[in-house]
């Protein structure tokens, strides 16, 4: 699915900007929904209420294209909705997360369980930070 400009995600709003804000963004420019919760510090929680509506909506297609922000390695860090994470899997969405390079990062802890999940659970990356289902 192509995205109109219309309907990618805007994090501008975003209370918290810290300097991986443009890779979200970009990130977010390919979606048009959201999944994520965090810790009230958190740049995953900033981005939630920047998004209000797109963010943790419970219904997704095999059309959308859904961002993951996941909290990092700190105290009181709230870990993925895996719950809310296999409602989009469930209707095959598209899915964006950080790529290998970024996830690997010491901090980012809640990325490398998104993309563990994802992994286990029948999807594949085909192209650094995209992931589908796997073919039947």
């Amino acid at each position: 699915m192509a995205i109109m400009e219309d309907t990618m995600l805007n994090l501008d709003p975003s209370q918290r900007k810290t300097s991986h804000f443009d890779k979200d963004q970009a990130k977010a420019d390919l979606a048009d929904k959201f999944i994520g919760r965090g810790s009230p510090r958190s740049s995953t929680r900033a981005y939630a209420l920047a998004v209000g509506h797109l963010a943790n909506t419970g219904r997704y297609t095999r059309d959308d294209i859904v961002m993951i922000s996941a909290e990092g390695d700190r105290a009181g860090r709230v870990r993925p909705d895996f719950a809310e994470i296999q409602l989009a899997m469930d209707a095959g969405a598209q899915i964006i997360t950080d790529t290998i390079a970024h996830r690997e990062r010491r901090y980012n802890c809640g990325e490398r369980e998104v993309a563990g999940y994802l992994s286990a659970n029948g999807y594949v990356e085909f192209a650094p930070g995209r992931w589908r289902p796997a073919a039947p």
